[in-house]
């Protein structure tokens, strides 16, 4: 399972450089179109689809390397014993807080569907479809957050995977 969810992790990070680049182009063209005053309407709107796809589908990456904010300077100053329980508070925390934001996210989505919402505008853009992609990004920082808690609490601990 751990593999499996390694492997989409490259996956989807992979797919999130790409996807910079799409909003890249996407404001480029929208700074383009506005200069000369024949704007294409929605690219903006749009990109910050993309931004919000490519902010989730990269938790679980940034998890799983351990790049999210860590303060190692309160968890040197404790005893190893109060270290490792300091540690286990925090895993259990986070995996309550990211299980909250995926119970939420997911009634969120499901609720997105279901009544079709859209931003109005000139062009009218799903919001639903990027609802259910965050809540993938969510599932795989679920588990990601899980396995660094076993293999960090129960296991020994390790540098991050350099791939």
């Amino acid at each position: 399972m751990r593999g499996i969810v390694h492997k989409l992790n490259q996956i989807f990070s992979a797919f999130c450089g790409w996807l910079m680049l799409a909003m890249m182009v996407l404001l480029i063209i929208d700074i383009l179109t506005r200069s000369v005053k024949k704007p294409l309407q929605g690219m903006a709107e749009l990109s910050v689809f993309v931004m919000m796809v490519v902010i989730y589908l990269g938790l679980a990456r940034c998890e799983e390397n351990r790049g999210h904010v860590y303060l190692e300077i309160g968890r040197n100053l404790l005893p190893p014993s109060f270290r490792k329980i300091s540690e286990g508070v925090a895993y259990l925390l986070a995996i309550i807080t990211a299980g909250v934001l995926l119970y939420v996210g997911a009634q969120n989505a499901l609720f997105s569907f279901m009544s079709n919402e859209s931003i109005e505008g000139t062009v009218e853009l799903r919001i639903w479809p990027i609802k259910f992609i965050m809540v993938i990004g969510l599932i795989f920082f679920f588990l990601q957050i899980i396995f660094n808690g076993i293999t960090d609490f129960w296991g020994k601990r390790h540098a991050p995977r350099q791939d």
